[in-house]
């Protein structure tokens, strides 16, 4: 089974316009739909998508507690808690400033897996892989 993490903005894509996902981060996500893959969804990507979502910058599909429900009940998705060891490796990161991104990046580090994104901060910061 393939595993991932995702960024803030692929989990986005993948719950509004899917267009704008790359055909092989699609193919995760759908995957993952399948349960034949694993996306782990740290928890701050989905404090940022609360965040965006009630400063209207983003519309689900779904009121976000019923969009979140949904998406966490699917088996092919789990949350990534936000836990001391992310946050201090989140420290050693000067790519950016966002704390998201940094947790984000933090999380897929730890869990040495390929980060579901298209963030050229991240990217070029070479630090994780990138599935995208």
């Amino acid at each position: 089974m393939s595993l991932y993490v995702t960024d803030t903005n692929a989990l986005i894509y993948f719950s509004t316009n899917r267009s704008h996902l790359s055909k092989r981060a699609l193919a995760a996500f759908e995957s993952a739909e399948q349960n034949q893959a694993l996306i782990y969804i740290p928890a701050p990507a989905l404090w940022e998508v609360s965040n965006l979502e009630k400063a209207g910058h983003i519309k689900l599909r779904l009121p976000f507690q019923i969009w979140l429900d949904e998406l966490l009940a699917k088996v092919g998705f789990d949350i990534v808690p936000l836990d001391a060891e992310i946050i201090a490796e989140s420290r050693t990161y000067t790519f950016n400033d966002d704390i998201f991104d940094t947790a984000i990046v933090a999380t897929a580090k730890l869990k040495d897996l390929p980060l579901i994104t298209r963030d050229m901060a991240i990217t070029t910061s070479g630090l994780v892989e990138i599935w995208w």
